[in-house]
């Protein structure tokens, strides 16, 4: 990594190798220097979200995939904040609030340092990944909704999930969960929205957030409850695919954002490593697949995508209050806390108990 010209600095959560949750460190790096600054913009970071694929990222578990291009590497990638710097007369003005996903790669397709992580005090965001901040939302639930927002939409789109619809969802206290509940419901009109959640305080959540059953996962299972009403549309945050197959409807569609993903979907989001090909399989010969198949369904992997219509969508459905931010806690960037401070908010995340998003914000 080079300096920066002036010697500028900027404090973030980094990780030089990658590891378990403990390689997670708070240093000192370059501020974000010497990219294209007519695609891009940096960002003032006021909050940033972290979601499991930050755990899966850091431990190396997609390194074929989509491998750090240089350490230390920043991390986390949904941010919100305001604008600092804009090219004059561009899509942004210094001062906007703004939020945002950060892809790692530029339109361009060349990759540079700066396309990290939003741990950090400032980052770079491309332009076409950053929409406007809903004035009726803080810069925490802000920054809680890229990620959820746009799988959830993605994913029921792909689905072709349609009014009066019947929605199955694995998971509904998740992040994705939450996000996805709400947009079936009140989005999609769906006719009815059953999902799986513990009971208590995530079973109550995700009636709030508008499922008609919440399906208590550790005492009922929903494939034998579901045997002769099947759904049109099942949506897997939880592996659980197979399952899944029993309970789907004739015509229906099964998409998962879980498990192993197909040798298509890798293809698609530009993942052409040849070692790939020594462990993924094509969707017609995953058992998902078939099991689907078997009962006249289909199934897909889904691999979230790049896209300033959905997330503008999502502005715009936050701003109306239409869906709503879900958190399970905020901590603080500035602080060493093993609780209160940004390891509290690493670990909370890891353990999948959260409910909803865990946000680390930058106000001192």
């Amino acid at each position: 990594m080079t300096n920066h010209p002036d010697g500028k600095t900027m404090d973030c959560i980094a990780f030089s190798k990658y590891g378990s949750p403990d390689v997670l460190k708070k240093t000192s790096v370059s501020y974000p220097h010497g990219f294209d600054a007519q695609s891009n913009v940096v960002i003032k970071v006021h909050a940033s979200a972290i979601n499991p694929v930050d755990k899966a990222l850091l431990n190396g578990d997609l390194k074929m995939v989509r491998p750090v291009a240089e350490f230390p590497h920043v991390i986390s990638y949904d941010v919100s904040g305001v604008i600092a710097e804009a090219d004059a007369g561009g899509s942004f003005e210094v001062g906007q609030a703004v939020f945002a996903r950060l892809f790692g790669t530029a339109d361009d397709g060349k990759k540079t340092p700066w396309y990290r992580g939003a741990m950090a005090e400032y980052c770079v965001a491309n332009v076409a990944n950053v929409v406007v901040k809903p004035s009726n939302l803080t810069f925490e639930e802000a920054a809680s909704i890229p990620l959820v927002g746009m799988t959830a939409l993605q994913a029921l789109n792909a689905a072709n999930l349609k009014q009066g619809d019947s929605v199955f969802i694995s998971g509904g206290a998740g992040g994705v969960g939450t996000m996805a509940i709400q947009l079936a419901k009140h989005l999609f009109k769906a006719g009815l929205v059953v999902t799986t959640a513990s009971a208590g305080e995530k079973a109550d959540l995700c009636e709030a957030l508008g499922a008609d059953v919440v399906l208590d996962y550790k005492s009922k299972n929903f494939e034998e409850i579901y045997v002769e009403d099947k759904f049109d549309v099942c949506f897997d945050t939880t592996n659980e695919s197979l399952s899944m197959a029993n309970v789907v409807k004739e015509g229906g569609r099964i998409v998962s954002i879980a498990g192993m993903p197909t040798l298509e979907e890798i293809r698609r989001i530009g993942g052409t490593a040849w070692i790939l090909k020594l462990f993924l399989k094509r969707r017609e010969k995953r058992k998902e697949y078939k099991a689907a198949k078997k009962h006249s369904a289909d199934w897909n992997y889904l691999f979230l995508s790049p896209s300033q219509a959905d997330l503008t969508t999502l502005a715009e459905l936050l701003d109306s209050g239409t869906i709503k931010p879900v958190l399970d806690g905020i901590w603080k960037f500035h602080s060493e806390d093993e609780n209160a401070g940004w390891k509290g908010a690493f670990t909370r995340s890891f353990s999948g108990r959260a409910k909803g998003k865990c946000v680390v914000t930058f106000e001192q």
